[in-house]
Parts: structure tokens; C-alpha cells; sequence
């Protein structure tokens, strides 16, 4: 296996006459009837290259499609393959095992093939071929490189990802990796224009998106929560949308969604999966954009990206993306702004060492928003509420404020090991006015509103060690990785009270009916403390031509803390195991054994806080991969054993010995299901990514079915392209009872290349203009939220 991810990157309009400037000044490069050029080419860039191609490392590479080939062999020498995608169609690779130079081991792999190779600097190599034309538009030209976060998908502009090490850490290709991943790509979200982690989220295969109220959001997979990570790194701190949003999607390259449980990486957990959000990253060579979109509702929305190097040898590089938007709603009186920086800077220390600090800051602000959704009658039937009512005061704020700082090194060491260290600090903060009603009697109208403030933060730090990389044994390669991470998340602040008001919601006025309070916020709320760290350990062992058995643990120690309620768990073990046998060159199978660990923090009867839910998943499926890995397809069978599930036994009473909801734990719980899995390219110039998952659980009265799909059709040499996207999903089930309707979500979107640097795009969500609660009438918690009607967005782009 490949010790470096890589990139597949395509180049847009390499035409002379469009030549892209360094960032500060330095190389300039073009490629030109798919051969890289570089404008600048000293006598010291000649040596180092000289030396580059003559270092030998150690190669691992079995025979196949000599695309595939070529990506490891650039991953695993660290270097860029530059060459248009044509020139390697069809054609196979020997296996290359043994110690080569980066010339002699590129010699081995493109014996027969006509193919010669070229230094374009230390670090590039081009690979130049027979011509195959240009386009009028835009010469397709491939980069092979390195990545430090996973396989980047920015400029592939595929929807399918070729690598993945969210599992596990052990980088896979989609077949070979013993679970179902799921990953959005960044063409993907630049189809679909999508502006947050809902939107990215509400097209994924398997993940269902409720909403507790209008600003937070529950995600969850096979019926239960999931974990995040970002970059691969494990995180206590949620993006539900309550002090933690969810970063903006112009900052993301993809998200990988893991489905099932996450022990292995992430300790304590539900067995949801787990979210992980791949950052952008800065560029060799310059590239930025512009975008400007309107939309309904008075959307308006600009972003910017700049990204490219800071010296001549590209060893520092920087990007920086800004953000900022304002919109109203389908709610009559709520509004929002945002704004969103990032910045990230990336240098080689030396040949073997890469250091990478980024910052990034999200305001969302003058957001005027409704913390009580729309009632139902006495006997709780549907009142039939207009999509546009808003049953709050107009006063009502919930602005929020966070700043995360990260930091990764990566140490390339002997043997093709790696040594990653990163860590994490965020800090939010939330500021609460609300009017919420309660106590509506659908006779009269009367409700009873409470005025009430709080102020909010919440701070979240992680840091993560491992080690990573090949081992000889038996004759046979296999992978390692060792490691360990922590993680705190600190939530508290302090709240005021204003005195109850009695107001009729049948001729409620947002602006009159219930004034405006003067609350003074001093009083301290109880910090809640969760703190956990582990180690884990985990190989993928090559026992046969083809089976790979994969077995990993974990030791983990786990610390609550809210008030008087303390829960600590010591050294719990967490075993992982997986089978993977390739049955052919394009398909396999495999099984996955993994266990469940989640201590609880609700109270029983006894006012003793419940034992920790624990359990295990099975997995059984195959995968495949066609087209030299440019479509993969899934299909996998699941049972989800868990104990001591909580349900809630008494309602809510401040008073009880519980001190609010009282819990007793259930014995055991069953869900069973299925996924299936499409993405990548189907046929020419159709891209596709699909997923249909089922299943059900015992303490759910019906079957859940999820059915999503998200299609592009773009014909070669056109400048135009369309595409379309599907949610049909049954009734779906969150945390705390919440449950979201059926219902048949389609998005449209087309896009005109107007010439290479500019484009023009229109996108409409609910073309069909569905109906159905995202919080629904017999949810667990709060009232009936609408979800959101139609609305199109038309947005502009220039590149550079």
C-alpha cells in the first residue's frame, strides 16, 4: 500500500496566451499539447533534479492499470506526474518491487508503452506521449501528488475519491477498505452549489438530516448519531449548529462518510459513523476564483479562493478563502449573515518534513431565527400552519462565533514510514434572546412565552499522534499503524430570565405581541466536561495474493462532568477485525467485526447515571471497481447489536431526582439493514453517486428506506453541462425521539462555460416543491419545523 495519499488534479486551459502568474512571483508553467513546460529552469533546479532521479527508495507496486500504477509510485516518491489522462487509457504496468531511482522506477513501469519521461523540476515529472489534440476550451492534463489529509478530489472533477484512511488510517482504495465510505466530492458540491455542511450532508448516501429547531440539525446514519473528524482527526465537538456550526462548504475538498461504528479511531461513540471533512489545501502553482450568486429569498453570496506558492521552489505555499453571505427566509422575518475566513500555510522544512498551521473564523451574525416551531391542536393533530408562519418575536437572536486554529507535521521517515502529529484548538461562543411559547391551547390561541437569554461557549481541543507505514514480513508487504489521540470539549456560560408573557398565536404580530425584555445574563451555568484519549493499534497483513486480514484495538479512557453527575471509564478495550478477499482484478469481498463503547450521561429512576451502552456491528458486503477505479460500486449487509440503549421513562420535571428527564436502560436492541453503493463515472461524460439504505430497528414501528442520488451529464467538447438530485427517503429517526417525514426532495442544476474563465450556473433545490416536516408532528422533542420550499440560486465563477 501506497505510505502518501495522492491527488488526481486536472489543469484547466494551459494556452500560452493564458498563462497563470505565481502567486508572489516565481515559476511560471504552462502545458501545451499535454506537455509541461516550465518558463524558468535554473542550473541549481537541473542538479536537484539530477540528484532527485538518481535517490533509490524502496517500491512495493503489484502489476495492474498503469494509472493506478503511477499514482503510487508518485505517492510513494513523493513527486508530481504531469501528463493528460489519454496518454496512460488502457494500458497495464509491470509490478515494480525492489530499490529504484525515480527514473529507473518509471523506465519499469512504462516499458512498451512509448511513453518517455522529462524533469520539469525536482519535484515534477512530465510524461510526454504521442499528441492527442487540444480542446478549444480547456487541455485535460493529470497531476499525480501528494496529499497530507487523504486523496484531494478538488480537481478531479470525478464523484468518485480514490483513496481513503478513514476507517482505519490504513490508506485503501474504495474496494479494498472493509466498510462503506461515502464520499462527497469537491465536483460534487460545485454541482449542486452547495454553501453548508446540511447541504453536503443531505445528498451523502445513508445519512439521514433532521432539524431540532431552525438552527440546529441532527445527522445521523442506520439510526444513530455520528462521530466527526476533521482531516481525519477525531473530535468530541459536534456541528449540529447550536454554539458549533459546521464549516462553510467553500472550504471543504470532500467528506468521507463512514458508516457504522468508529471505535477503532474515535473510542466512546454511537454507531452511527463518522463524518470526516477534508480541508482544502494550498497549491504548487497558482490558482484562484471568484464567485458571486443570488438566490431566494434575498440571497446573496460572494466567495473567494487564492492558492499557490510563496517562493520560487514552491517549498511554502498559502491559501486563503473568504466567505460572505446574507439571506432572508421562507419564514416571514428571519434573516442571517455570515462571514467565513481561512487561511492555511504549508512548508517543506526539509525533503522530509512538511509543517502546516491554518486559522480559520466563522461569524454568523443579525440572525433572527425561531426556537419554538409551529403547534399542533390539543389532541396533537396538524394545524396546517403556512410555510411562512413565524410564531416568535422578531427580537429573537442566536448569533454565533468561532475561531479553530490546527497545526500538522508530517515526517517522512526511513523504509517510506511516516510520523503525523496534529492538533486542533477551537473556541465558540453563542449569544442567545429568545421568546418560546409553551402551554398553546388550540381553543383560545393562548400561549404562554417565555423571555429568556444565554450566553454560550464552548471549547474543543484534540491532538492526535501516529505512525504509519509498510512492513516486510514472511516474504509479503503489509501496513501498520500505531497511534494515539485526545480530545476535550468544555461547554458553559451563563443565563438570565425575563418574566412570562401570555400571547395569542391566532393574531400574533412577530414585532407587538411580545415585547422585547432587559435580561440581565449573570447566572453561572455548570460546565460540562467531556474528556477522552486512547492509543490504537492496527495492520492490514497480506496472507494470500488475495486476502488481507485486517485486525486492530483500542485502549481508551473516557471522563464526564455536568453539575453532579460524574461518569469516568477506565482501559476499555475495543477490538476491530476485517477480512477482505479479492475475488478478481475488479471486485471483492469482505466481513468486519467492531465493537460498541458509549458511557451515558442520563440518569435512571435511582438518580444513578445509566451503565454504558455497549454492543457490536457485523458486516458482510462487496465491492467493485470498473474503469480503472473511476466508478466503484458497494453492497454490504449490517446487524447492530446494542445494550442499554436510554428511554426516557418520566417527562420532564426539574424537581424529580433526575433533576429533569428520568431514563431507564433497555435491554437489548437490534437494527438490521443493507446499503448499496454507486459513484464515479457510468458512461462517458455521466457521473453518478448513488446509495439506497434500509433498516429497521426494534424501537422503531416502521422500516427506514433511503434512497439518493445525485447526477451529472456533461458530453465531451460541449460547454455545457446538467445534472439532477433525488432524496426519496420514508419517515426517518433522530436523537431524542425527533423524526423527519417521508418525502421526495429533487435538485436540478445546469452550468454554460462561457469561455475557459468564466462560467454561468443555476441551481434549484425542491424543484418539485415537496411539502413535509424536517421536524415532525410526532417528534420526540420540540414542534413542527417546515422544511424548506423551492428556490433556485444563479451564480458566476471566474477562475484564474
Amino acid at each position: 500500500m501506497p505510505s502518501t495519499p495522492k491527488t488526481l488534479s486536472r489543469l484547466a486551459d494551459p494556452s500560452p496566451d493564458h498563462c497563470r502568474p505565481s502567486l508572489l512571483a516565481s515559476v511560471l508553467r504552462v502545458s501545451l499539447l499535454g506537455i509541461s513546460l516550465s518558463l524558468v529552469s535554473t542550473p541549481l533546479q537541473l542538479a536537484q533534479a539530477q540528484q532527485q532521479a538518481e535517490t533509490q527508495k524502496h517500491y512495493t507496486i503489484p502489476a495492474g492499470p498503469l494509472n493506478q500504477s503511477l499514482s503510487r509510485f508518485a505517492s510513494q516518491a513523493g513527486i508530481t506526474l504531469s501528463f493528460e489522462p489519454d496518454l496512460v487509457k488502457g494500458k497495464q504496468a509491470p509490478s515494480l518491487t525492489g530499490n529504484y531511482s525515480v527514473e529507473q522506477g518509471l523506465k519499469t513501469l512504462l516499458v512498451g508503452t512509448g511513453i518517455n519521461t522529462r524533469f520539469v523540476n525536482p519535484n515534477t515529472v512530465a510524461l510526454q506521449g504521442g499528441q492527442t489534440g487540444t480542446n478549444n476550451m480547456a487541455l485535460d492534463t493529470l497531476d499525480v501528488t501528494a496529499s497530507h489529509f487523504g486523496a484531494s478530489t478538488e480537481q478531479t472533477g470525478a464523484y468518485t475519491s480514490e483513496l481513503t484512511s478513514t476507517a482505519t488510517k490504513l490508506q485503501m482504495t474504495p474496494k479494498n477498505t472493509p466498510r462503506i465510505v461515502n464520499s462527497v466530492t469537491h465536483k460534487v458540491i460545485d454541482d449542486f452549489a452547495m454553501q453548508d455542511m446540511e447541504d453536503i450532508l443531505s445528498v451523502a448516501p445513508g445519512v439521514s438530516v433532521s432539524h431540532t429547531d431552525d438552527d440546529r440539525r441532527n445527522y445521523t446514519a442506520r439510526g444513530y448519531p455520528m462521530a466527526i473528524q476533521y482531516n481525519g482527526m477525531p473530535s468530541t465537538s459536534g456541528i449540529d449548529g447550536g454554539v458549533v456550526a459546521g464549516p462553510d462548504s467553500a472550504v471543504i475538498d470532500h467528506v468521507d462518510v463512514l458508516l457504522g461504528p468508529s471505535g477503532l479511531m474515535s473510542g466512546a461513540g454511537e454507531p452511527g459513523g463518522v463524518i470526516n471533512m477534508v480541508y482544502k489545501q494550498p497549491t504548487k502553482e497558482f490558482q484562484a476564483s471568484a464567485k458571486a450568486s443570488v438566490g431566494s429569498w434575498n440571497m446573496q453570496r460572494m466567495v473567494g479562493d487564492i492558492s499557490g506558492p510563496l517562493s520560487d521552489s514552491g517549498d511554502v505555499r498559502t491559501r486563503l478563502i473568504a466567505v460572505d453571505q446574507s439571506s432572508d427566509s421562507f419564514r416571514d422575518y428571519e434573516k442571517q449573515k455570515k462571514s467565513f475566513f481561512y487561511g492555511v500555510v504549508e512548508g517543506d522544512i526539509t525533503d522530509t518534513t512538511t509543517l502546516s498551521l491554518s486559522m480559520q473564523r466563522q461569524d454568523i451574525y443579525d440572525n433572527v431565527t425561531d426556537r419554538s416551531g409551529l403547534p399542533t391542536d390539543n389532541d396533537g393533530n396538524d394545524m396546517g400552519w403556512d410555510r411562512s408562519t413565524f410564531l416568535a418575536p422578531a427580537w429573537n437572536r442566536w448569533d454565533k462565533y468561532g475561531t479553530t486554529y490546527k497545526l500538522r507535521l508530517e515526517q517522512q521517515l526511513a523504509a517510506d514510514w511516516q510520523l503525523i502529529t496534529q492538533a486542533s484548538r477551537m473556541k465558540s461562543e453563542a449569544d442567545w434572546l429568545f421568546g418560546t411559547y409553551s402551554d398553546f391551547d388550540s381553543t383560545t390561541g393562548d400561549a404562554t412565552f417565555r423571555r429568556w437569554a444565554q450566553y454560550n461557549k464552548e471549547t474543543s481541543e484534540d491532538l492526535e499522534l501516529f505512525l504509519r507505514g509498510p512492513l516486510q514480513l514472511f516474504g509479503r508487504e503489509h501496513d501498520l499503524v500505531l497511534g494515539g489521540n485526545w480530545t476535550e470539549r468544555v461547554w458553559g456560560g451563563r443565563e438570565g430570565e425575563g418574566t412570562d408573557v401570555v400571547a395569542n398565536l391566532y393574531d400574533f404580530d412577530p414585532r407587538t405581541s411580545v415585547p422585547r425584555p432587559e435580561i440581565v445574563v449573570d447566572t453561572e451555568l455548570n460546565d460540562q466536561i467531556t474528556e477522552q484519549f486512547g492509543g490504537y493499534l492496527a495492520g492490514r497483513f497480506n496472507v494470500t495474493d488475495p486476502l488481507d486480514v485486517i485486525i486492530g484495538s483500542r485502549l481508551s479512557w473516557y471522563h464526564y462532568e455536568f453539575g453532579d453527575t460524574v461518569r469516568d471509564e477506565d482501559a476499555v478495550f475495543t477490538p476491530y477485525g476485517a477480512l477482505v478477499y479479492e475475488l478478481n482484478n475488479w471486485s471483492s469481498a469482505y466481513a468486519t467485526y467492531s465493537e460498541i463503547f458509549n458511557p451515558q450521561s442520563n440518569k435512571g429512576v435511582d438518580g444513578n447515571t445509566l451503565e454504558p451502552e455497549v454492543g457490536s456491528n457485523y458486516e458482510v458486503g462487496v465491492k467493485g471497481e470498473f474503469y480503472d477505479g473511476a466508478l466503484n460500486t458497494s453492497l454490504a449487509l449490517f446487524r447492530i447489536r446494542k445494550d442499554n440503549e436510554a428511554q426516557l421513562l418520566q417527562p420532564y420535571d426539574a424537581n424529580n431526582i433526575c433533576g429533569g428527564w428520568c431514563y431507564e436502560a433497555k435491554g437489548e436492541t437490534i437494527t438490521k439493514g443493507v446499503d448499496l453503493g454507486l459513484s464515479g463515472e457510468v458512461v462517458e461524460g455521466v457521473q453518478v453517486m448513488a446509495g439506497f439504505t434500509q433498516y429497521k430497528k426494534d424501537d422503531n414501528d416502521e422500516t427506514v428506506r433511503i434512497t439518493k442520488l445525485s447526477g451529472s451529464y456533461s458530453p465531451e467538447g460541449a460547454r455545457w453541462s446538467l445534472g439532477a438530485s433525488i432524496d426519496d427517503s420514508t419517515k426517518s429517526y433522530g436523537q431524542w425521539g425527533m423524526s423527519q417525514d417521508a418525502r421526495t426532495l429533487v435538485g436540478l442544476f445546469g452550468k454554460y462555460q462561457i469561455n475557459p474563465r468564466v462560467k454561468v450556473a443555476l441551481n434549484v433545490k425542491n424543484a418539485l416543491d415537496e411539502e413535509y416536516y424536517a421536524n415532525a408532528i410526532d417528534s420526540g422533542y420540540g414542534n413542527q419545523y417546515w422544511g424548506e420550499p423551492r428556490s433556485g440560486t444563479l451564480s458566476v465563477t471566474a477562475e484564474w
